[in-house]
């Protein structure tokens, strides 16, 4: 099983004003920052070749991935930060490929990839966005390529939770539950694996990903 390790504390750079970076390394609220990762990572292979991280940001999860995989890649909406390979090489991280663009439109070839992970990503996009970004994602995916993505829970309980650390107004940019993400996505995919925080019974089926404060789930490419 893969675990997650947090770079040293100042190593790596926000790549925007709201990216959480700082949260991880909270006495209180880094537990569930950290664990919400580990709940996803506890569904990865042991192993695979090349892996594309969606939304990597700060570049916090690629030490941890490229620990897993032959080649590690990053896509973001933002610019890479600056110096951030020179910080992830320090940790004997080197990614591949670093790039700024939609998940929508990825400038990688066809069937590139043997997994892509989405952490905390699709819960921003709405229905027609995330049916170009699985469409996408298959795209790039080789044949039985997997996805791998984890939502935090979409109701007014979790925007409260969110407001107290400072994340005001989430509803407005959450929008979508992990089960529509679902929804979407299996008309590509099929969801093999399923895992949330904090462990629900799995008698209660896809009902848990709904309460659950975060969920992961791995798919597999139809």
């Amino acid at each position: 099983m893969l675990r997650l390790r947090l770079p040293p504390r100042g190593l790596l750079s926000p790549n925007n004003a709201v990216d959480p970076l700082r949260y991880y390394y909270h006495p209180l609220v880094g537990i569930l920052f950290r664990r919400r990762l580990q709940v996803g990572l506890n569904l990865l292979p042991d192993h695979c070749g090349r892996l594309l991280e969606v939304g990597y940001g700060s570049g916090l999860l690629l030490p941890t991935l490229a620990r897993g995989a032959d080649e590690v890649y990053g896509v973001d909406r933002e610019p890479p930060p600056p110096g951030i390979r020179q910080r992830l090489g320090i940790l004997g991280c080197f990614p591949r490929e670093l790039c700024a663009a939609d998940v929508t439109a990825m400038p990688f070839p066809d069937q590139h990839f043997d997994g892509v992970i989405a952490f905390s990503i699709f819960e921003h996009l709405r229905a027609p966005e995330l049916e170009r970004a699985a469409a996408e994602i298959a795209r790039v995916l080789r044949p039985q390529g997997f996805l791998l993505l984890g939502c935090p829970a979409v109701h007014p309980v979790m925007s409260a939770a969110f407001a107290a650390i400072g994340f005001r107004g989430i509803d407005h940019h959450h929008v979508s539950s992990i089960t529509e993400v679902l929804r979407v996505f299996e008309q590509r995919f099929r969801c093999t694996d399923t895992a949330t925080l904090p462990p629900l019974p799995r008698v209660l089926g896809r009902a848990a990903l709904g309460l659950a404060l975060y969920s992961a789930a791995r798919l597999q490419l139809r």
